[in-house]
């Protein structure tokens, strides 16, 4: 009895390693950007935009799985297992805003808002 409950945490704690997720952060400064058109900016600026969207969105559902485990785990320990405690959407969410910014940064330096590009 007591091996296979052994066996069922340590299962279980391996499961558990699983669950954490790697950020992946965009990089800010990327080479070529000096190279880029006013429109590429424009477009890369937009699909920041929606990366942050879709981190913000993914992060309130990690939250909200989280806590569904959390008060799921208060009663059997097992759920506390498949809790994902990582940074990783906020993290990546940040990166896509600095790089958001950046862009920003190279728009008005290549002043695209006056050449109507």
């Amino acid at each position: 009895m007591i091996k296979q409950f052994a066996l069922a945490v340590t299962a279980l704690s391996l499961l558990s390693a699983c669950v954490h997720t790697t950020p992946m952060p965009v990089q800010a400064s990327q080479p070529g950007d000096a190279n880029m058109s006013c429109q590429s900016i424009v477009s890369e600026m937009e699909e920041m935009t929606n990366l942050v969207k879709s981190k913000d969105s993914e992060l309130n559902g990690q939250i909200a799985k989280n806590s569904a485990l959390g008060v799921t785990g208060a009663f059997l320990l097992v759920p506390l297992f498949f809790m994902d405690t990582s940074d990783a959407k906020t993290v990546e969410g940040q990166a896509a805003k600095n790089r958001f910014k950046k862009l920003q940064q190279l728009y008005s330096d290549k002043n695209c808002a006056s050449d109507g590009k």
